[in-house]
């Protein structure tokens, strides 16, 4: 029995609560890992998994294992990886998830020329506006743009980016320009629809953070759409600066409230808190901190 191999399907399916799951994720039938945990118990002389019809339950003795399974796997994960890099040719297949918009616009574009320069890696990307977890969807890699919630993840700050309010000419030429974000309450405002707090604009004035409840007739769960409706003239945005710079420089959308401008909003590369970063990942973080600083997204 290849116990590393039996350790590492027995900490997936903790992680996943499923044997179906891992069969899938690692190609294998289900009745093989079913039989690969059972040779793990002969084999420590104790059951680990107490198996039922709906849910995965560890056993005191299958908890403590599992805990230290996760500390030998990953000794072996950094033993080998820093081995790996002495040879400084990175390899392997790197799972990326990334906020769909940004991911399309400002990653994909240069995807090629980083697998042209690190031909051996392979690279899963998930475009996603919604979080996922890491460890349990087997992620190496997710970037994020806003404050953190997850503590149990590594964060590397890539940089920031302003949010800005525009409109298009023709909708301030027929509606006027508001000089202060109280006047935002008396225009049609197109507001993003995954915000938490779908009608709150948070805006800055002298150091200190205010809340302008907006509305309008239009709201959409992507930034694309709003921005789209903007430059239709049918009303005002909060849009990040990365979406819509070009925009803004060609005149087809005007900045407004720039002396209110909140705070910028970090971009974060993430990582697992309790995994050792493969040299996969570390240059693909490098790649697209050096990448977005070159083509202007971000701010330091």
């Amino acid at each position: 029995m290849d116990r590393l191999s039996a350790m590492h399907i027995f900490v997936r399916i903790v992680q996943q609560g499923s044997f179906s799951a891992v069969a899938d994720e690692m190609g294998l039938s289900q009745s093989s890992v079913s039989k690969k945990v059972s040779a793990l118990e002969d084999y420590i002389g104790s059951r680990l998994i107490n198996r039922s019809s709906r849910q995965i339950v560890l056993t005191e003795v299958g908890t403590n294992y599992y805990e230290q399974c996760l500390g030998i796997l990953e000794r072996v994960d950094k033993a080998e990886t820093q081995a790996k890099e002495f040879t400084s040719d990175p390899a392997g297949l790197l799972k990326v998830t990334l906020p769909t918009t940004f991911g399309r616009l400002h990653v994909v574009p240069y995807l090629s020329d980083f697998m042209n320069q690190y031909p051996k890696i392979k690279v899963d990307l998930k475009l996603l506006d919604h979080k996922v977890d890491l460890v349990t969807e087997g992620i190496d890699l997710a970037l994020r743009i806003g404050e953190l919630q997850d503590s149990s993840l590594v964060a590397t700050t890539l940089g920031h980016s302003r949010r800005i309010v525009v409109a298009s000419q023709a909708y301030l030429k027929r509606n006027g320009t508001p000089k202060h974000p109280s006047e935002l309450v008396g225009h049609n405002c197109l507001v993003y629809s995954l915000l938490s707090s779908v009608n709150s604009w948070q805006l800055r004035e002298q150091g200190k953070d205010i809340v302008v409840q907006v509305q309008g007739d239009f709201q959409a769960n992507n930034g694309d759409v709003l921005q789209e409706m903007a430059l239709q003239d049918k009303g005002i945005a909060f849009l990040p600066s990365w979406l819509i710079k070009q925009d803004v420089q060609a005149g087809r959308l005007i900045e407004i409230l720039s002396e209110f401008s909140p705070a910028p909003m970090p971009i974060y590369a993430l990582y697992p808190k309790d995994r050792y970063m493969p040299l996969k990942v570390r240059f693909f973080i490098d790649f697209l901190k050096k990448r977005l600083e070159k083509v202007g997204i971000l701010q330091n």
